[in-house]
């Protein structure tokens, strides 16, 4: 299985009347992370499944990515929200697809990079706004069994998608 953690791009910093799950992205976070993703296609993932936490800039960010590759349609699952259990995102995780995506927040995806790949969340590995990790798994998901190929800052990726 390949793993995608994809964090939501830039959003607004204060909360509408809804509150901070309502917060969107800004106008510059969707022309950024647009740029991001065509570095990210540069490198050929074939997701077979988008998962998204419900929080709006999520999701938002979960349709720029399946526009732009173009991949399936996003799925959300409550687990990528903030202060969900990383054990049992892992174990849904087992019948999820081939080459997965899955959009979310800090710190809850840096502590899913170290809890896949070092056996345990801890402090975590920060992905910044835009930015993308890919954790590969030869068997099934589990803490300790993923291998972190890379992990791309959005202004590495804008710049892959620039090279020719």
């Amino acid at each position: 299985m390949q793993l995608y953690l994809v964090r939501h791009a830039e959003a607004e910093e204060t909360p509408p009347k809804g509150g901070d799950d309502e917060r969107c992205l800004t106008p510059e976070g969707r022309r950024e992370f647009s740029r991001v993703v065509i570095g990210l296609r540069r490198l050929e993932p074939e997701l077979t499944r988008i998962l998204t936490s419900p929080l709006v800039r999520a999701r938002q960010t979960a349709e720029i990515l399946q526009e732009q590759l173009p991949g399936p349609v996003p799925e959300e699952l409550p687990l990528l929200a903030p202060g969900g259990s990383l054990e049992r995102l892992l174990f849904q995780l087992r019948e999820a697809g081939e080459a997965v995506a899955l959009v979310g927040h800090e710190p809850g995806l840096g502590r899913l990079i170290c809890l896949a790949v070092a056996g345990r969340a801890g402090a975590g590995t920060p992905l910044r706004k835009g930015g993308i990790a890919r954790i590969d798994f030869e068997d099934t998901p589990k803490p300790g069994g993923g291998r972190l190929i890379w992990l791309l800052t959005p202004r590495l990726l804008r710049r892959i998608g620039r090279a020719s």
